[in-house]
């Protein structure tokens, strides 16, 4: 074994390196020492010494003061020229200063461990590859402190938006950079973490790791930068750099956001045609910045009488507005603009897209209107809506939205800035993309509307004074084929989710209810001219016919409409019994039907005035037209019907079905309004019907509903006027109109 010794050369070089050929491994209690290698080559690279070692030496060595990571910076071993012996240098890794370590020093710190110190003359391993990656490790060397914190508050600070606080050579500057990075981003920010941090021991520095995560598109987009980190001063520091945002930033680029929804799916009728499509249309107006002031006046009136809307109106819209406002006076498609616009001094047409149904008012309360979202509406959305979106307001458009709107194209793209050196960049940047989310189209909703019937509905409700509705259904499903308002309506759907009290319509779900009670169509049931129930009276309407008072069967009763047969007998139906007598016959129900429906209220509390009161569609019972359509196309098809408007969303029934039996009886009643009663007027258009009228507003002032329902094979409609005299006074003509 070869004797330790130390060599000492007289020289004045300052870099040198301190050799501590020592290794230790606490294990519990017990130091596991590492033997010296058996030889040492010249130049041979040793390894750092351990944190055990460390403070030892640190002790008994003395490098330049200039910072040093272990205390004593490089180490290595030197062979001298010949002979078996070596020496150690203390050297600084930061400066390259030190000096020899005399013999009595390298003792001392091989004994103040109580290491067993071997050697031979034998070569070291040879010289590590310099261009092997260096060792990271994901823990701070023993004397450095963590960067954990530094690289969260560099996360914390980007998701914030705000890096001003953090320790960077110019924060301001820094912020600069980072607001014209996301300039072009339409105020998306991500939400940045931090997931750790890895050391290079020999070099003093390290790298951390965030996570950026944007929430745009069906997925988000999720990617990783690393922070180079430099211990200097004391403290780990980062170097501002656009890379922290993403890696291909340079200060020349920066990114860009841009969403473009697809074309609105359209929203066909019953054969597959588009009832609503998206299309071009045009915004016919006055801009008055090319009209000179004293011409504002007359061009409005020209152009407001041109494209048919009031000119006194317009005009005066135009004067309100600003002098380089475009008053828009109508918006037209392109067959309706005519050549003699263009002759009007500032009319324009300026190009926009819109959802066109066949008319302005064509089933409105049904399919909604699109425009332009309110601010609350973008803010309640998460991101999906945004202020420049046409999306659905009402109707099918708002409720089936997601589905007609389809997915964006949403990018995110790099471009070029404009700098101070090169106010042109940008135009020289070749953009390149980083995200990109590709569009498709919504999908269409199928209607069961028939185009020519919903025309013809409307057509008959256009002169009809006050609210009106006509509902039609078809009995055999279901679908919904018609369902108009009157101009009074405006854009709400009284047709479809109208509470009214039904009246007489509804004795026959009355009458099914007593059929459940034994009863049969020639049963013989009492109709006096006055019912007392409770100390209040029910009487007759007042053109009841007088040979129809006194015993009559079931049938006549229905179909001349007696009130007091059908009060009389409450005392024998409890609530409960009409409530399922009208859940078989699709009402009372509060079904999800896919559109904006109502099928009406049927819950009588248990008094006797209310009982009596509810068998003739009075006191608790409300209904919808739609719900009295549903009546009719029950009694027509035998089976419960539920209707329904957008193919696919058919709600199913919960009630106890229809028999045979009751759909005969019911059916037999219902042709004798027709063939006896008061519906005499709808033959031979109708199969059956039913008479209604009900009282409504204030005690002593009532006003009359004024119902009709009635059935063929091909049709159950229900027509309604809030404001009538009598169901077949009222309503009934609406029904023949419509067939006319």
């Amino acid at each position: 074994m070869c004797a330790l010794r130390t060599w000492k050369k007289k020289s004045n070089a300052r870099r040198a390196a301190i050799t501590a050929i020592v290794r230790t491994q606490t294990q519990g209690a017990t130091d596991n020492v590492q033997q010296l290698p058996t030889g040492l080559e010249k130049n041979a690279q040793v390894p750092d010494p351990p944190p055990a070692l460390t403070s030892r030496i640190t002790r008994r060595v003395k490098p330049h003061r200039t910072r040093c990571r272990w205390g004593i910076g490089d180490t290595r071993a030197r062979l001298p020229e010949s002979g078996c012996s070596w020496r150690v240098l203390s050297t600084c890794w930061a400066c390259g200063k030190g000096g020899p370590v005399g013999r009595r020093r390298v003792a001392a710190i091989v004994l103040s461990l109580g290491m067993m110190v071997t050697g031979a003359c034998a070569p070291l391993s040879p010289e590590p590859d310099e261009s092997a990656p260096p060792t990271t490790e994901s823990i701070p060397p023993v004397d450095l402190p963590s960067a954990d914190p530094l690289v969260a508050d560099l996360a914390a600070a980007l998701t914030e938006f705000d890096v001003t606080k953090l320790p960077l050579a110019d924060p301001e500057r820094a912020q600069e950079d980072l607001e014209a990075i996301f300039a072009g981003m339409d105020g998306i920010r991500p939400t940045v973490t931090a997931e750790g941090v890895q050391y290079e021991a020999e070099a003093g520095t390290a790298v951390g790791t965030l996570t950026h995560s944007y929430d745009i598109g069906l997925e988000g987009w999720t990617f990783q930068t690393t922070v180079p980190l430099e211990f200097a001063d004391d403290q780990w520091q980062v170097t501002w750099s656009p890379q922290l945002i993403h890696s291909q930033l340079t200060t020349d680029s920066r990114m860009r956001h841009t969403r473009t929804l697809p074309k609105r799916a359209p929203i066909n009728d019953n054969e597959g045609l588009a009832l609503v499509e998206e299309r071009t249309l045009y915004q016919v107006g006055l801009d008055k910045s090319q009209v000179v002031e004293a011409e504002w006046e007359t061009a409005a009136a020209d152009l407001a009488r041109l494209v048919e809307i009031d000119p006194a109106a317009y005009v005066a819209k135009v004067l309100a507005g600003g002098p380089k406002q475009f008053v828009v006076a109508r918006t037209m498609t392109q067959e309706e603009i005519t050549p003699d616009i263009s002759k009007v001094p500032g009319a324009i047409a300026l190009a926009t897209t819109a959802n066109v149904a066949p008319s302005s008012t064509f089933a409105i309360s049904i399919l909604g209107k699109t425009g332009k979202p309110s601010a609350e509406q973008v803010a309640e959305s998460d991101g999906e809506v945004w202020p420049e979106d046409v999306i659905g307001l009402s109707g099918l458009q708002a409720r089936y939205q997601e589905r007609l709107r389809g997915v964006p194209e949403v990018r995110i793209d790099l471009v070029g800035r404009n700098t101070e050196a090169d106010p042109n960049a940008a135009e020289q940047f070749e953009e390149q993309n980083l995200f990109r989310q590709d569009s498709s189209v919504g999908a269409p909703l199928e209607l069961s509307l028939d185009r020519d019937l919903q025309t013809r509905a409307e057509e008959v409700l256009s002169t009809q004074p006050g609210l009106a509705t006509l509902v039609v259904v078809r009995p055999s499903d279901g679908a919904v084929l018609a369902a108009a308002n009157s101009p009074a309506a405006g854009e709400y759907p009284q047709a479809t989710f109208g509470k009214f009290a039904p009246g007489s319509t509804f004795k026959v779900v009355s009458a099914l209810a007593m059929l459940r009670k034994g009863y049969t169509p020639t049963s013989s049931v009492e109709c006096p001219a006055t019912l007392g129930v409770s100390g209040h009276n029910f009487t007759n309407y007042s053109d009841y016919p007088g040979n129809m008072v006194g015993s009559i069967t079931l049938t006549q009763a229905l179909a001349h409409s007696c009130n007091t047969a059908f009060a009389g007998a409450a005392a024998s139906i409890t609530p409960d019994e009409l409530h399922a007598a009208a859940g078989s016959l699709g009402v009372g129900t509060d079904y999800d039907a896919g559109f904006t429906s109502n099928f009406g209220t049927v819950q009588p509390n248990n008094s006797a005035i209310d009982r009596a009161a509810s068998m003739i569609g009075q006191g608790q019972i409300t209904m919808s037209p739609l719900g009295m359509a549903a009546v009719a196309a029950s009694v027509a098809s035998g089976k419960t019907t539920i209707p329904w408007v957008v193919a696919g969303t058919q709600a199913e029934a919960t009630a106890a079905p229809l028999t045979a039996a009751e759909t005969a009886a019911l059916q037999q009643m219902m042709t004798a309004v027709i063939t006896q009663g008061p519906g005499k007027s709808l033959a031979p258009i109708m199969t059956g019907a039913k008479t209604g009228t009900a009282e409504w507003g204030p005690v002593g002032n009532y006003k009359h509903h004024g119902w009709m329902i009635s059935w063929n094979q091909n049709y159950a409609i229900a027509a309604f006027v809030e404001d009538g005299v009598s169901g077949s006074t009222s309503a009934a003509p609406l029904i023949t109109a419509l067939f006319e």
